[in-house]
């Protein structure tokens, strides 16, 4: 797909923070979008870079994202003459991977089918992946169970991580068995059963941004922190050789992150999760020349691809976006906490009707 600047992009997503970042980088480079959002009152309705439009249908049905919701994107394509669509963050990129075809109007930007994006998300179907391609990641097991769990072989210190999850909700890091014994006798465990419980991989974090066609990488970056709010692109042989790896095998279209650890006592990697979607640092990524939005809508036309361009020297982002990004990721918590006590009055009131009766 190739996208001329004066096409007409909509961009959907149910996390606000990542939705703002994939609207900026495209208002960065000439469009301006038509974004569907789930809140009413959203920062996105302020801000120049795009038009902001409210579903009209919920956005969840039976905890799991709304399959109407690909009419409201139809119908959004041909009011307002859209001809690409863009999903912003998981459950948007699986709703449209599956929907596509229902869009009368307007093309689904590139994506991974939905099977690989479901099998990409569980990170112990990933941790199964890299097993059998033999790349480097931490000691790995599933827990079904507390029993199972007390009775771990796994070398101290451990994580231990919802199957799945983004953001590190529900990660927990247990320095000795003694401490893991405490946090279950307590009931502070934060990830429920399924889980899963990893060898901590020492070092520090650091992310592989890419762009894929049919199983070729074509636009990539890696990059870690460097000092407060910061980031520090660059260019590893070593990094890009397991990620591609890992793209042909899966024959990855699209967008897509994978966190790691490097040791560099060890001088070497641990690739720890997939994130088969935008990322969070995306804004970083833009302000280091690297604008993975604008390259998806241009995938089909980049040849062999422009492979690492981002600048080498830290990136900072400047203060409207810092300002976006942390009014969006305000919202999400307080529309996250509006959603939770509607839920625990729903359980109230039905506990109640139960003893009515």
């Amino acid at each position: 797909m190739q996208i001329a600047n004066s096409s007409r992009v909509l961009v959907f997503g149910v996390i606000e923070s990542l939705t703002f970042a994939v609207t900026r980088c495209l208002a960065a480079a000439g469009f301006k979008p038509t974004v569907l959002g789930w809140h009413h009152l959203s920062p996105l309705a302020l801000t120049p870079d795009c038009h902001y439009v409210a579903a009209w249908e919920p956005c969840w049905v039976d905890n799991e994202i709304n399959p109407a919701l690909i009419d409201c994107v139809d119908q959004l394509c041909r009011q307002h003459g859209i001809t690409a669509v863009v999903p912003a963050d998981y459950d948007c990129a699986l709703l449209l991977a599956r929907h596509a075809a229902r869009l009368t109007t307007a093309q689904a930007c590139a994506l991974p089918t939905p099977q690989l994006l479901r099998a990409l998300n569980d990170k112990w179907r990933f941790s199964e992946m890299l097993r059998e391609l033999e790349l480097p990641q931490p000691q790995t097991e599933r827990i079904e169970t507390r029993e199972q769990l007390e009775r771990i072989a796994l070398k101290f210190p451990l994580v231990t991580k919802p199957i799945i999850g983004w953001a590190g909700i529900g990660v927990q890091l247990h320095h000795s068995r003694a401490e893991l014994e405490r946090v279950l006798s307590e009931g502070r465990l934060a990830a429920g059963y399924p889980l899963l419980a990893q060898r901590y991989a020492p070092g520090r974090d650091v992310g592989f941004a890419f762009l894929a066609r049919r199983g070729r990488l074509v636009a990539y970056t890696a990059f870690e922190g460097f000092g407060r709010g910061a980031r520090r692109h660059f260019n590893d042989p070593r990094l890009r050789a397991h990620v591609a790896t890992l793209v042909k095998a899966a024959g990855y279209h699209g967008v897509g992150e994978v966190d790691t650890r490097y040791d560099p006592v060890r001088d070497e990697y641990r690739l720890l999760e997939f994130n088969p979607r935008f990322w969070a640092s995306l804004l970083y990524s833009l302000r280091a020349g690297m604008n993975f939005p604008a390259l998806l809508l241009q995938l089909d036309e980049l040849g062999d691809g422009p492979g690492c361009t981002a600048h080498a020297q830290r990136v900072s982002l400047g203060p409207y976006e810092m300002a976006l990004k942390q009014a969006t990721q305000l919202s999400e918590r307080t529309h996250g906490l509006g959603a939770r006590m509607l839920a625990k009055w729903l359980e109230r009131a039905r506990d109640t009707a139960a003893q009515s009766w």
